[in-house]
């Protein structure tokens, strides 16, 4: 029962996380399968404002073969700069005479794209013209040679990307929740207490804050869906939308009690069977036990042991049996057979144990020799043959080390990409062995220059190198830099195509709190490498 229990709790807890990742990587795919559907009917509206101008004619057959073109545009709308219809498509969308046209300027998707000139993914509404559906929009503005014109605006149904994913995720246990940037809803599954516009106020459903795009957050919430729990996993779109998936957890429920029903079954079987072997056991052992003991009271007053006797005995008491006629006279014998196979058996243990500990020696010195050559292929291969660097797989080993560390989740993080200016023009003018030979001597600068051992070196490009500096704030590695820069132009190697004739670098220069977003940090480091490059070269810039 207690294997069973421990068997039951970690089926649980493996169905458990397996469920919070499924979510979570649905959440992630789902929200970016929305923001491609969407996206995509938004760059088709904008290329159709950019190929015109605003006043054109024929604006009507635009519009239809835009809705032909993009599947789940149900309307589409040709404004002026005032908000007034001048086009629509299709031709039963707009129910007034062409003179008499309604006006859109009320709706976000006018006022952002009038104030803004950029292409516009709308928040929910309710249409006016085919009815009062559920509707978000994509509009792009039309700008002119006077500027703003008027935009192109086509109404998309919601139902037409989120009905069959949510159906999708409802057979699966799942419920689904978009939200717009207002968090008010677009759309919720049946199993949400959410309508149309409703505006979430739960902040275990919103997001806020900057989040990465299709980065999905996922927490196990209590009492989210009624009394019931769930996975929350909650995903920023491309449009600003939020994807929120919830998970409950009845199904794993009813799967762990499914398998409970079926071990308490299984163990209740077992003791019945069991039960019933040993009734049955008991009672034959009984019987032979009664016949063993009229064999022994035979024996003690000198009578021979009846063979019939022996031979309806149970199986496991017939050794005996056979032996109570001759016990005495073999007891003897007994102990001293016993004594010699004991004796061999005590020096068979001893060989067999002088040969596992020799064994066990010389495994263990193999193991330490392979582990040596291991180690040391490993630091071959992490160093830079020409300059004795790490080089880039050396590089993400060190980076992985420090992430992984717990100890350094605090430690503020610097990182320098280093660039030798004008390389290409030194090795075009020297030639490759001396480019090589400067690359050693400006590695050498740097090494000299590094704080400790936990300062990190690697070439990372031909001439390109990143410095990793541990517990360093903005100043100290700006310091650091701006000495790199100050020893290699001191160094003075001549290049005739460098600044003031010698050799120098332009080194980037970024920080943060800790290494858990190393890329990131690298990333900031380059961008700053391009900007010193770009003010002058020879310089640190952060």
């Amino acid at each position: 029962m207690l294997f069973s229990g421990v068997l039951l709790w970690q089926q649980y807890r493996a169905e458990h996380v397996s469920l919070g990742e499924r979510t979570g990587l649905s959440a992630s795919l789902t929200a970016s399968s929305i923001d491609d559907f969407v996206h995509s009917r938004l760059a088709g509206v904008a290329l159709l404002a950019q190929a015109r101008a605003p006043g054109d004619a024929g604006w009507t057959d635009d519009l239809e073969r835009l809705l032909d073109a993009y599947p789940g545009l149900i309307s589409a709308v040709v404004t002026d700069a005032d908000g007034r219809i001048t086009a629509y498509a299709p031709t039963r969308a707009v129910a007034t005479p062409d003179d008499d046209l309604p006006s859109v300027a009320d709706r976000d998707y006018f006022r952002n794209p009038e104030r803004h000139l950029r292409p516009y993914v709308s928040n929910a509404f309710r249409g006016r013209a085919l009815g009062d559906d559920p509707l978000v929009a994509v509009s792009a503005p039309i700008v002119g040679a006077d500027g703003f014109g008027g935009i192109v605006e086509a109404s998309i149904h919601v139902e037409t990307f989120v009905n069959q994913r949510g159906e999708a995720f409802r057979s699966r246990g799942y419920e689904m929740l978009l939200l717009d940037r207002r968090n008010r809803v677009i759309h919720a599954t049946e199993g949400v207490p959410h309508g149309f516009l409703d505006t979430v106020t739960d902040s275990r459903l919103t997001l806020s804050g900057d989040v990465p795009l299709h980065m999905a957050q996922t927490r196990f919430e209590h009492g989210i869906l009624g009394d019931g729990n769930a996975f929350v996993s909650r995903s920023r779109m491309r449009s600003g939308w939020t994807l929120v998936l919830l998970a409950p957890d009845r199904r794993l429920m009813e799967t762990i009690g499914r398998s409970t029903i079926a071990l308490l079954a299984l163990l209740i079987l077992i003791i019945l069977g069991v039960l019933a072997a040993t009734w049955a056991q008991l009672r034959g052992l009984a019987k032979g036990t009664g016949r063993l003991l009229d064999a022994l009271r035979n024996f003690a007053v000198g009578a021979p042991v009846d063979p019939e006797t022996t031979r309806r005995m149970p199986m496991e008491l017939r050794p005996v049996a056979a032996a109570v006629g001759d016990l005495s006279e073999r007891l003897s014998q007994a102990y001293g057979e016993l004594n010699a196979v004991l004796d061999e058996q005590r020096r068979l243990a001893g060989s067999l144990q002088k040969v596992v500990e020799e064994r066990d020696q010389e495994i263990a010195e193999r193991t330490a020799d392979l582990r040596s050559a291991v180690e040391e292929l490993e630091r071959i291969a992490s160093i830079d043959a020409l300059t004795g660097a790490l080089n880039v797989r050396g590089f993400r080993r060190a980076v992985n080390e420090l992430v992984e560390q717990p100890e350094y989740d605090d430690t503020p993080m610097g990182a320098l990409i280093v660039d030798v200016d004008y390389f290409k023009a030194y090795n075009d003018r020297y030639g490759h062995p001396a480019g090589d030979t400067v690359l050693k001597r400006v590695v050498g600068v740097m090494l000299s220059l590094l704080r400790g051992p936990g300062d990190v070196l690697a070439r990372v490009g031909g001439e390109e190198f990143a410095v990793l500096l541990r517990d360093a704030n903005e100043e100290v590695a700006i310091e650091v830099a701006q000495r790199l820069c100050a020893t290699v132009r001191d160094t003075a190697i001549p290049h005739a195509d460098g600044i003031d004739g010698v050799v120098t670098i332009s080194v980037g220069v970024a920080i943060q709190p800790s290494p858990q977003f190393m890329d990131r940090l690298l990333s900031q480091a380059d961008e700053a490498l391009y900007r010193a490059k770009r003010n002058g070269r020879d310089r640190a810039g952060l």
